[in-house]
């Protein structure tokens, strides 16, 4: 009787032991959402502009909000110009209320953009692996990417269109009988950056890998003619507008070494998350036919190449992250059943990896509080400024104060005017004048140095500095300097 009893507690030892340690690792999963959830609210509740694009994205939305047209052709006063799609702008729009502008509302729809995103994670892992509680953790880890963690208080338009375009491809993976209807997701995302191409281009990819050619001609007819109508009708509608603000307003330089290092940033600052993904990208591509999180992997890895642009950063590797979430947890359960034995390593570096990766997102140096201690200066300033007629390198103060916007993207208007695709003529004819009362700005137009990167063309703070003086200084950031006409 001992003899026989013997192996059989082994046995459910053996596999105990597999679930407690699985346990662990959601445990850990949810502490570190909760620690990335809770020093959240401070961030989102911050009355000012923290990111470039936040204000961009406020602007859009008000003109969407107050009937201005998004895509008007180029003419005088306001400089007028919008680099993203209308959904995302309308989207923004719908949380605003009537009398009460504010960044906070955006930055928490963007909140639960990241947790829908989450949620789909795990409902596709749940579906492939089984273990709800394995998908629930690596849903949650995405969460807990330092590189991902970044953009979840911010108000920009990747996580509508990520959330929208992945939904679209859960319902193409896990709904067969429904799967065309995930073009209108993917024409969705794509109207809000039309960089999202990696879920679409991954179903279109897995089509072709699994040898149904028919239904990848029809899918790509189908989303292609989709979005064919839909860019005509805004096409028409904006007088021609449309396709300029889209496809024109990226003139800058593309530099493959800052591919690299952006690479390396988000890489490496989830290494293990990275290696379980490659993983199972390795296994699926030697067994000839990959299945769809490999291939979301690759093609998020192509979209990503994006990066290059002058203005790029992180956010063009949030895609990626995804797919790499996606594909970690099912690298996880292929480590699990070929590897049994490293289970408890490779839970442990997980661990390990999420607590230093929360650790260094939480040191001084990588929050914004430092270089947004003197924003209210700024704002207060210009709030209390009578005049109209005020030029900023950051909207946030103008659009809080309820003053015009008369230039909505300064960086793109200094990159069109430096590869001659714009003159600038209008505002160096103002700017000479002393037409704007005060003009914020980062940068000191009386002291650059040669080979400074500035957002303001060189024509425009040469007559800057003749014709303006630096009055107040302040610590904030993408608007340091308030500049006033010289006596």
């Amino acid at each position: 009787m001992l003899r026989s009893g013997c192996p059989s507690r082994e046995i459910a030892a053996e596999k105990a032991a597999p679930r407690s340690v699985e346990s662990l690792l959601f445990v850990c999963a949810v502490l570190g959402t909760l620690a990335v959830l809770v020093p959240w609210w401070r961030l989102a509740t911050l009355p000012y502009q923290i990111d470039y694009g936040e204000g961009l994205m406020l602007e859009g939305a008000l003109s969407l909000r107050q009937g201005r047209p998004l895509y008007p052709a180029a003419s005088g006063l306001p400089v007028v110009l919008h680099v993203y799609g209308p959904l995302a702008y309308a989207v923004t729009a719908a949380t605003l209320r009537l009398g009460h502008v504010s960044f906070t509302a955006g930055r928490v729809l963007i909140l639960f953009c990241a947790l829908a995103v989450s949620a789909v994670i795990a409902t596709m892992l749940r579906r492939w692996i089984g273990s709800l509680r394995i998908a629930l953790a690596f849903g949650l880890i995405l969460l807990t990417l330092p590189a991902f963690r970044f953009w979840t208080y911010l108000l920009r338009a990747d996580l509508f269109g990520i959330a929208i375009s992945l939904s679209g491809l859960a319902l193409f993976a896990l709904k067969p009988r429904y799967k065309y209807w995930s073009v209108l997701f993917f024409a969705a995302a794509l109207f809000c950056k039309y960089s999202l191409l990696a879920a679409p281009l991954a179903v279109f990819l897995h089509l072709l890998v699994t040898r149904q050619l028919r239904d990848a001609a029809r899918f790509a007819t189908f989303l292609g003619l989709t979005c064919g109508a839909a860019f005509a009708v805004l096409q028409a509608r904006t007088g021609g507008g449309f396709a300029f603000h889209m496809f024109s307003t990226h003139p800058d330089r593309y530099s493959l070494a800052q591919v690299g290092a952006l690479t390396g940033v988000v890489w490496l600052s989830a290494p293990v998350v990275t290696g379980l993904a490659l993983f199972h990208v390795l296994r699926e591509i030697r067994s000839r036919e990959p299945d769809i999180p490999a291939i979301y992997f690759i093609a998020a890895s192509i979209t990503s190449l994006t990066a290059g642009k002058l203005g790029s950063t992180t956010n063009h590797f949030l895609e990626w992250m995804v797919a790499s979430c996606l594909c970690a947890g099912m690298g996880y359960a292929a480590a699990k059943s070929q590897y049994p034995r490293r289970l408890l390593q490779i839970i442990v570096a997980l661990v390990l990896s999420i607590a230093v990766g929360l650790s260094m997102q939480s040191w001084p140096s990588q929050q914004p509080y430092s270089e947004l201690s003197e924003c209210s200066g700024i704002y207060d300033y210009v709030a209390s400024s009578s005049s109209p007629r005020v030029l900023s390198q950051s909207l946030g103060p103008l659009l809080l104060a309820g003053k015009p916007v008369l230039l909505t993207d300064p960086f793109v208007y200094g990159q069109l005017v430096q590869h001659g695709m714009w003159s600038d003529s209008t505002l160096v004819r103002l700017v000479n004048e002393r037409y704007f009362d005060v003009i914020l700005t980062a940068v000191d137009p009386g002291h650059i140095r040669a080979g400074d990167v500035n957002i303001w063309p060189p024509s425009l703070l040469e007559v800057m500095g003749r014709h303006y003086r630096v009055v107040k200084r302040f610590h904030c950031r993408d608007s340091s300097l308030i500049l006033e006409p010289r006596p």
